[in-house]
């Protein structure tokens, strides 16, 4: 018994000693520590150390005068304009609002033309034959009418003719002088209220 522990005493010996050195490596690291000098500047490398005691200050976000302004492209409204002008009078035609600004623009005449005699000759295809998709009076005369196959159809095969038949060469581009080719028996109320629904449409 009495040489295991003398065997035991350099065992304790050796720990004791281990022991004591880590307390120290321990103390001297927390004291070296605490000599860091905390700086508001930024240091040579570019890195800057926070004080961690003090409050963090964030930067106030830019006052709205002061916000990027974006490049805003404004939208061609001819398109709008037509599908508000059609949807207030409940016409079939809507959905090719912008079809009729592309086909104005395709054989160079006046946006409102299409939409205006529309309104002139059928209320907007509200009176029309039946399924005949034909709002423009176009080829109608007497009982012969006029038939396309569809709303598009009818935008499509009646905007080349009308620029090559009514507004063709120096011809001017008034309602009334389109009048006298388009209904020549009209005492002039076909033209004034093209005019009306083109003051509409501006």
């Amino acid at each position: 018994m009495f040489k295991k522990c003398l065997l035991l005493i350099p065992l304790f010996l050796v720990l004791t000693k281990v022991i004591f050195s880590l307390n120290s490596a321990v103390l001297k690291t927390g004291a070296d520590t605490s000599n860091i000098q905390i700086s508001d500047q930024p240091s040579n490398s570019g890195d800057v150390i926070s004080n961690m005691q003090e409050p963090v200050i964030f930067a106030a976000l830019p006052s709205f005068d002061k916000q990027i302004k974006t490049s805003i492209k404004t939208a061609d409204a001819r398109p709008e304009i037509i599908r508000q002008y059609l949807h207030q009078f409940g016409s079939p035609l809507e959905p090719y609002s912008n079809l009729i600004v592309e086909l104005s623009d395709q054989y160079n005449f006046d946006y409102r033309w299409l939409v205006a005699i529309a309104q002139q000759e059928s209320g907007l295809c509200l009176h029309i034959p039946e399924n005949s998709y034909n709002c423009w009076g176009w080829g109608i005369y007497g009982d012969k009418v006029t038939r396309f196959d569809n709303y598009e159809d009818a935008l499509r095969r009646i905007a080349p003719q009308f620029t090559a038949i009514f507004l063709k060469g120096d011809q001017s581009k008034d309602p009334a002088d389109v009048m006298k080719t388009y209904t020549p028996p009209s005492d002039g109320s076909w033209a004034n209220g093209v005019s009306s629904f083109f003051d509409n449409l501006d």
